[in-house]
């Protein structure tokens, strides 16, 4: 296990060229930065790996509540360890995989002894279907039993490697709740981005980055951040 500094916090990791990666788009590139005029922003983050997303929000907003998933085993303690090494507040960590139900799921994680673990999916061999991933049993729940008394998610953010678009397809009676949204696209043959645009078209103004640029037209083939602010 490594650790380095990010601004003023620390973040352990196993995986050096990974982690810059991450670093590069969440810090440098920022793709999740929103604007808020409340004290306390309410985020959901689904996929949040070790946890370089959360240590992002709180950087932005140091009193935010942020509900957090992350299915990897693996993933999931180093989360825990940067979280609780930060000293940060207001988050809860479910070790969980977000999904169309409630109960268990095969998660098809890293199998190739590189701790290449941001790639883990419910998808076998990744998003890309070339990853070298072996599964374990993970638990899988719908977002909506956490959201009964929330009136507005300020920022849902979602990096599901490959499983966006049915996650939102199932969820978008919640939509309405959401003030911004960040949805890292992933060109899977079944999941064309002119799709994960007319899902998210109706309830947000958006704007499509690739590698930090602004795209004015989609790229079908290439991985996307869709981020999206509501309508009206």
């Amino acid at each position: 296990m490594d650790s380095t500094r990010l601004g003023k916090y620390s973040v352990h990791y196993s995986n050096k060229k990974e982690y810059h990666s991450i670093k590069r788009e969440v810090w440098n590139q920022e793709i999740y930065r929103f604007d808020s005029e409340k004290n306390s922003p309410f985020i959901v983050d689904i996929g949040s790996h070790i946890g370089i997303s959360l240590i992002y929000f709180k950087s932005l907003f140091p009193n935010s509540k942020i509900l957090s998933f992350e299915p990897n085993p693996i993933s999931f303690e180093i989360l825990k360890e940067n979280i609780q090494n930060n000293g940060f507040l207001d988050i809860t960590l479910l070790n969980m995989a977000v999904c169309q139900r409630d109960g268990t799921c095969n998660l098809y994680i890293d199998n190739s002894g590189g701790n290449w673990h941001s790639n883990s999916s419910l998808l076998p061999k990744s998003w890309s279907g070339k990853e070298n991933t072996k599964p374990v049993k993970v638990e899988c729940t719908r977002l909506d039993r956490y959201l009964e008394n929330v009136d507005e998610i300020d920022m849902l953010k979602i990096d599901t490697e490959g499983k966006e678009i049915d996650i939102l397809n199932s969820h978008k009676h919640i939509l309405g709740k959401v003030l911004n949204i960040s949805v890292e696209y992933h060109p899977i043959k079944t999941s064309k981005v002119e799709r994960l645009i007319s899902l998210l078209s109706p309830y947000f103004d958006l704007n499509i980055y690739c590698e930090g640029k602004n795209l004015s037209t989609p790229i079908n083939g290439k991985l996307l951040t869709i981020q999206g602010k509501k309508r009206g």
